[in-house]
């Protein structure tokens, strides 16, 4: 097929072909060569989108589109029996490399010759280039018709497109299948080969293909490198406010993060979503995620504390390991629970069946108190809180310098002499977004980091707001470490050996690839892309017109060569020749 598609080259293919024949590690070959198509097409953090989703081990799955093969193994591991099918022999022997297990099949994607049925199909990053290889006046509609065919009675295709009104393309990244600004915003003028849809474009291609029945989820930050997977009852109550980690160019016209915040307010986050993964849905049977309201994937992790957790309809939140080999850690969990950290209540929990379960607590956590506070510029309420939360970590604590023991060495690398204040056991995630105010006491959920020997609570302070500064601008714009430390007389010569700590224990439990070189480009620039991009339009529209007249010239040609009085005279032409001669 004769269009471009995302990040796909020869020379790329060629080399990820080479790595997987070699079996290099994947993480490892994104260290070497730190491009986002890298991360795009050998990143773990790929399989995030659909990690958690409850195949059925014994059903079938038809993958159309695989690419270089980046989820067809992960399909292998969940489900019985994968066909994946792609429209290039080389596609096809990367895919069959990577997925041993899989059935590739050579095949242009309107024209697929299976006489069976699947129980899913899906599609992730080709949907949008449907009218590029189906001949139709409506492609989309035509194309989701034509797949409805290779469904069982209660089968789902698994449709993965970006928002062409996505928040992030509204902030300054370009977007990814023109490499443009506003391309999708703007309708996709001059572009015939790829379109993406808003939320309400794609419900409409949906429902005129004949599926009443579907479901749409959210992944944050987009579909290709999700942390959290959202759904409509939970959007506007839950709302993103992470960073992107992994980018390519973009430009800084404003914080997303606080726009997301102002539409929840207004329940329209779900419109400005960057991504949209939807369950389309061939009958109107009930389906295992009906109950699902928010899916968090751990898939950054080691093995060993690889999870992934999901809020219910039900009121539940269960935390489920992704592979045997982070049990232990559930368990763990379910122990720690039971133990208070100074005045910090740990919510009670369960083991049922390997899933570790609590009960939702449905209200703003501290994270969205405090934002509120910044939002309103409102440092005195800011400060009451967090000195609340400060005096429920340090009570009861005593101070030491012995803290640096075996265990801690472990996990933290490096020793300390300095005093600081310690409990017996230790919880490393108290921060703003794990904890509530309950009855007037803090009580804090996913535990996952109890640990039974004693961790500076100076650090574990740094922790509760070390994130926020990572991925809020505005964050950082009202406050700074060192404004709290110096709030509490702090000694603010300790962030230095905080920052160490907290990078060696994010090297203890990740294992995840370095973040993308994205190239921030300076706001002046965009005024000049938009004055070439304008130039380039009228150039188009020239162009466009002057084939109108060469168009309407030959229409008028071909009308004259058909008429009656060319063809009476043409004997008479005929004889002004010979005359001539």
């Amino acid at each position: 097929m004769n269009y471009p598609r995302l990040y796909e080259n020869d020379v790329l293919e060629e080399e990820i072909y080479d790595i997987v024949c070699e079996g290099q590690d994947y993480i490892e070959a994104i260290r070497e060569n730190n491009s986002y198509p890298y991360h795009y097409f050998l990143s773990p953090i790929r399989h995030n989108l659909f990690q958690w989703y409850p195949f059925k081990k014994e059903g079938s799955l038809l993958e159309i589109g695989a690419g270089y093969g980046q989820l067809t193994s992960l399909f292998t591991k969940k489900l019985d029996h994968v066909v994946a099918v792609e429209d290039s022999q080389s596609k096809c022997n990367l895919i069959s490399k990577r997925a041993e297990d899989a059935t590739v099949l050579l095949s242009d994607f309107d024209d697929i010759e299976l006489d069976e049925k699947f129980d899913y199909i899906v599609l992730c990053n080709i949907f949008e280039y449907a009218k590029s290889f189906v001949e139709s006046e409506n492609p989309y509609v035509d194309y989701l018709n034509y797949l409805k065919g290779f469904l069982k009675e209660d089968g789902v295709i698994l449709l993965a497109i970006s928002n062409r009104i996505g928040l992030k393309y509204f902030a300054g990244y370009e977007e990814e299948h023109t490499n443009r600004l506003f391309s999708g915003i703007n309708g996709y003028e001059n572009e015939d080969s790829v379109q993406t849809f808003t939320k309400n474009e794609l419900e409409n291609i949906i429902t005129n293909a004949g599926f009443p029945n579907y479901k749409f989820f959210y992944p944050y930050p987009d579909h290709e490198f999700p942390e959290l997977v959202n759904t409509d009852k939970l959007i506007n109550e839950i709302p993103f406010t992470g960073a992107i980690e992994f980018s390519r160019k973009r430009y800084i016209l404003f914080d997303e993060n606080n726009l997301n915040l102002a539409l929840s307010e207004d329940n329209l986050s779900q419109y400005f979503a960057n991504s949209f993964l939807v369950e389309i849905r061939k009958s109107d049977n009930d389906y295992p995620t009906d109950n699902m309201d928010l899916i968090k994937i751990g898939a950054q992790r080691k093995e060993e504390f690889n999870i992934y957790t999901i809020i219910w309809s039900d009121g539940k939140v269960s935390k489920t390991p992704i592979s045997a080999k982070a049990n232990d850690h559930i368990k763990r969990m379910v122990e720690g629970s039971k133990y208070d950290i100074g005045k910090i209540k740990c919510l009670d929990a369960e083991l049922i069946d390997d899933s570790l379960y609590y009960d939702f607590i449905n209200q703003k956590s501290c994270e969205y108190m405090i934002l509120d506070f910044i939002a309103k510029n409102d440092k005195v309420k800011f400060f009451e809180l967090i000195e609340d939360v400060y005096d429920a970590l340090f009570y009861n604590s005593f101070e030491s310098d012995e803290y640096g023991t075996k265990e801690f060495l472990k996990v933290f690398k490096e020793k300390s002499d300095i005093k600081f204040h310690c409990h017996e056991k230790s919880y490393l995630d108290v921060i703003l977004g794990n904890m509530f105010i309950i009855d007037g006491k803090f009580t804090v959920i996913d535990y996952e980091w109890i640990y039974d020997f004693p961790i500076p609570l100076e650090y574990i302070f740094y922790r509760t707001f070390s994130y926020h500064f990572y991925s809020s601008k505005s964050f950082r714009e009202f406050t700074s470490f060192e404004e709290i430390f110096e709030h509490f007389n702090l000694d603010t010569e300790n962030l230095k050996l905080f920052k160490r700590w907290e990078l060696n224990f994010l090297g203890y439990i990740l294992n995840r690839p370095p973040l993308t070189r994205s190239e921030i480009m300076p706001l002046e620039d965009v005024e000049k892309i938009d004055l070439l991009q304008k130039e380039i339009e009228l150039k188009n529209k020239e162009i466009i017109k002057k084939n109108k007249m060469i168009n309407k010239k030959d229409k008028e040609l071909k009308s004259l060569l058909n008429s009656n009085s060319w063809k009476i005279t043409k004997p008479l032409r005929k004889f002004k020749s010979i005359f001539k001669k």
